[in-house]
């Protein structure tokens, strides 16, 4: 009983992971808001820090 409990664990921790990594479910825009400079993450609109050193 606990090694199916452990087995189905696994399972479902590898399904999250295979729809973690597919573009549709966000991952393009995630992407997109990265800095092309730095590739940290933009948080709202503003420009990133980096963009405004110089």
């Amino acid at each position: 009983m606990l090694f199916k409990i452990i087995i189905l664990f696994f399972v479902f921790i590898a399904v999250l992971g295979f729809f973690g990594k597919m573009h549709w479910l966000g991952g393009k825009r995630l992407s997109q808001s990265k800095c092309p400079g730095c590739g940290r993450y933009r948080i709202g609109r503003s420009p990133c820090p980096c963009l405004k050193k110089g």
